[in-house]
């Protein structure tokens, strides 16, 4: 881990360590009066040790703005408010601007590429650029980057990769021109080189600039593993400073950040670059956001650099943590996207579950209060546990009450889901933290009346939970059955024909569970996937020793998961044979199976051995009910799924904790 924190020299800057925030859009961008925020949100990295930060993609024209919500180097204005940025961040550590261009990515009618091929997420066929505009466009990377230096930024970014438009015109699958930007691999490569060259031409001599280049694009017929060295080596001999390896596209079939790919999966990859292009630092990413696989990355010398996005939301003090040894206070990403990535695609201002302070730090100041209380929370799910958390750290006397012998909730449930183990690190964070802060955890403690009384608090948090909703039909006992919780928590154990009746998030995971027990490996996703196969990367059928059926009476599937999660769930799913029924009722169960009729009238009986019970949750709030009888004057707040078991999630769970303490 020493190497972590060895400085490293990007042109004319000396970085304290190896580690590089990487680009994230954070949903303010193109917005006028965000400077503050986000200074406030990157400040608090910079604090945390970080040696250098990307900012997400700011657009070098109009045409190549990703969506609404993107700054644009050529607009006044947003210049302006990226000038006060850097002005709000000077002397606390580099900020990078990365040099965007969205090519047929961008949803907007008039959007360009390559050629006028339309990308499978984008409704509209793109204009294929005509050389003279492949110039203009060049020009327009070289022009920004001049703004950037302007403006006070401390290194720029080009994004050639994630299928943007420098990566189009470097793969043959998005490039079928004849010209000089196009026609065999090395006039492919003219683009990428040619905007580093205007970038270059434009910048101070030695500036930081970095070129963020696909290592794999994971698309059937991308370049070969021989083309992408080709390129690397191209643009270090063009005096790109360093070279981060992004992976795949935004239309790939291939996971490449949820919690379905295992840990540091991708390092391989950018250590292959590193391995066949000497004489330039080489950055990883993707992936990695645990202490050990940093450390694996650091002493087996993989890469030069990590960088790492997402993980920054959930921490900020990642760095610090590390350097000083201190790992098992840091928060971990848990790789579900669905504050961040999910945000972010729906122009959401970004945040994160596990942290919702993140992009919130002008409203949740740490500022100690002068008139401490003394606080009981009950229940240790995610709201029970952010509450305790935060109320402490605005310096109240905290005591919780969990019923179990150990902390978690719902957490401790969905982490026996294949990949959701991520959610294990958010307990260990909590346990460690909680401790060290000097929160008083009484764990095999139910709360009664009579020992909330006893504690005589000024504030009862109720963080109670949820239980799993009663289902009632005719002839369930005729077949083995028992509820989510049962299954997960080893009280049940089903036979090998699986009749998983509802099909909301709870449905899908244990669906999940059902086909694939054990966690991902490196060896097992690359077999899923063909990875190895670098240019045929596609799911592959296999084989589940169970036969599971998903039924939902109206609605989608998956309800609850996120949208950049649940198709590639989805898809694994449906690789190892699990059928998905939906637009029904249910009939009965027989000894045979289970009987449900669909709209249409027609009846259908899925033969099973077993069922599973995912018919949602209710809330457990009568202790909350009692309480208000018969202590009306005091101060109690309900929270989480015991507030409101519809729709509950961890998001909204670690917010309302949140919200509780600073209520107080």
């Amino acid at each position: 881990m020493n190497t972590a924190f060895t400085p490293i020299q990007l042109g004319n800057v000396t970085l304290p360590n190896r580690f590089l925030m990487g680009s994230m859009h954070l949903g303010v961008e193109g917005e006028t009066g965000v400077a503050n925020r986000m200074a406030n949100f990157y400040g608090k990295r910079l604090e945390g040790g970080v040696g250098m930060i990307v900012t997400g993609g700011i657009s070098v024209n109009e045409e190549g703005k990703g969506s609404k919500s993107f700054f644009q180097f050529l607009n006044p204005e947003h210049a302006n408010e990226l000038k006060i940025l850097n002005q709000s961040l000077k002397g606390k550590g580099i900020l990078c601007a990365q040099l965007f261009h969205a090519g047929r990515y961008a949803f907007d009618r008039n959007c360009v590429a390559p050629s006028a091929i339309r990308a499978p997420i984008n409704r509209y066929v793109p204009k294929a650029l005509s050389e003279d505009d492949c110039w203009r466009t060049i020009e327009d990377f070289g022009r920004s980057a001049k703004i950037a230096y302007e403006v006070g930024f401390g290194a720029v970014e080009i994004m050639g990769s994630e299928g943007y438009l420098l990566n189009q015109f470097f793969s043959p699958v998005t490039n079928h021109r004849d010209d000089y930007f196009g026609g065999d691999t090395k006039r492919r490569m003219n683009f990428s080189i040619e905007v580093l060259r205007a970038v270059k031409k434009n910048l101070p001599e030695g500036f930081p600039i970095i070129f963020r280049m696909s290592g794999i694009d994971l698309i059937p017929g991308n370049p070969s593993f021989e083309d992408v060295i080709g390129l690397s080596n191209a643009l270090r001999d063009e005096n790109a400073t360093a070279l981060n390896i992004g992976i795949g596209w935004h239309e790939s079939r291939i996971p490449t950040i949820s919690q379905l790919v295992p840990r540091g999966a991708w390092v391989p990859i950018a250590r292959r670059i590193k391995e066949n292009t000497p004489g330039i630092p080489i950055i990883a990413s993707n992936r990695v956001n645990d202490a050990s696989t940093i450390e694996k990355v650091f002493s087996e010398q993989s890469v030069d650099m990590i960088s790492m996005a997402r993980p920054f939301l959930a921490d900020p003090f990642i760095v610090q943590k590390l350097q000083t040894g201190h790992s098992e206070r840091i928060n971990t990403c848990v790789a579900c996207n669905q504050a961040c990535l999910d945000h972010a695609f729906q122009e959401k201002h970004v945040s994160c579950i596990v942290n919702p302070i993140a992009m919130n730090e002008e409203k949740y100041q740490i500022i100690k209060t002068k008139t401490p209380k003394n606080v009981l929370v009950i229940g240790t799910g995610p709201a029970g546990l952010e509450a305790a958390r935060a109320a402490k750290e605005l310096g109240h006397d905290v005591t919780i009450f969990e019923k179990r012998d150990q902390i978690g909730g719902q957490f401790q449930l969905a982490s026996h889901i294949p990949g959701k183990s991520e959610f294990n690190e958010t307990i260990r964070f909590f346990k460690n933290e909680l401790n060290a802060i000097g929160v008083t955890v009484q764990l095999n403690t139910e709360a009664t009346l009579d020992n909330i009384k006893a504690k005589n608090s000024d504030v009862v948090i109720f963080a109670s939970g949820v239980i799993p909703r009663e289902f009632q039909l005719k002839g369930l006992e005729l077949l083995p059955h028992g509820s989510y919780a049962d299954y997960l928590t080893g009280k049940f154990v089903p036979g090998k024909q699986v009749a998983v009746i509802g099909g909301g998030g709870i449905g899908v995971d244990v669906a999940h569970r059902l086909t694939e027990e054990n966690d991902p490996t490196l060896e097992s996703y690359d077999k899923k996937y063909n990875i190895s196969s670098f240019t045929n990367a596609v799911v592959q059928p296999e084989k589940s020793t169970r036969k599971v059926a998903v039924f939902r009476r109206n609605g989608k599937h998956g309800a609850g998961l996120g949208p950049t999660t649940f198709w590639a769930l989805k898809q694994e799913l449906e690789s190892v044979g699990v059928e998905f029924f939906q637009g029904l009722s249910y009939k009965e169960v027989t000894k045979d199976g289970l009987l449900v009729e669909f709209k249409n009238g027609e009846e259908f009986l899925y033969p099973c051995d077993s069922i599973i019970l995912c018919v949602g949750q209710e809330k457990e709030n009568s202790l909350y009910e009692e309480f208000v009888k018969q202590f009306p004057n005091k101060k109690s707040i309900l929270i989480g799924g015991a507030k409101d078991a519809k729709n509950i999630d961890a998001k909204r769970a670690f917010f309302e904790g949140l919200e509780a303490a600073y209520s107080i």
